[in-house]
């Protein structure tokens, strides 16, 4: 019997890493909102400064989550651009580590509860599409195609829009 063996493409993990990025944040807006029906509603006290501060942070993590999954799409977009405009092989541009290593950070963030775990798979994260744009980069310097020098300038706007952590 023949055993199947399915094979990726780097993009095809980058694109899954992106829907589970968007359930991520799905997720987390739909806990941090209170319910509708008033049922689960968060009181807050002037003693209770620990809740108010966890709602901070909640919205900080939501605002880098909807900031990464911002700069992903465009990783996408330029992956795409240069793949039907340069007409190469993506896979001479793309790395499939940084991809495989980028839909395993995901994986982990979907199923994560401790926020510690949490500030620190979005570091992980961060630290991921920096190295998939470096290497974009550094694939393109040696092209000599005015595509290639358009795009270099584009993903250096994308790094230079990464937030802080």
């Amino acid at each position: 019997m023949e055993t199947a063996t399915l094979q990726y493409s780097p993009m095809e993990h980058q694109t899954e890493a992106l829907k589970l990025l968007q359930n991520v944040r799905s997720h987390q807006t739909a806990i941090s909102r209170p319910s509708k029906l008033g049922l689960e509603k968060q009181v807050t006290t002037i003693h209770d400064s620990s809740a108010a501060a966890r709602t901070i942070a909640e919205k900080a993590r939501e605002s880098v989550i909807t900031q990464l999954i911002d700069i992903l799409t465009q990783i996408l977009t330029v992956e795409e651009e240069i793949s039907h405009s340069l007409f190469q092989d993506l896979r001479t541009f793309l790395h499939p580590k940084e991809s495989i290593e980028l839909r395993n950070i995901c994986v982990r963030m979907a199923v994560r509860d401790s926020d510690c775990q949490k500030d620190r798979d979005l570091r992980d994260l961060q630290d991921c599409l920096k190295a998939m744009v470096d290497s974009l980069v550094s694939s393109l310097i040696n092209v000599n195609h005015p595509v290639a020098v358009q795009t270099s300038r584009t993903l250096e706007e994308i790094y230079l829009s990464f937030p802080e952590i």
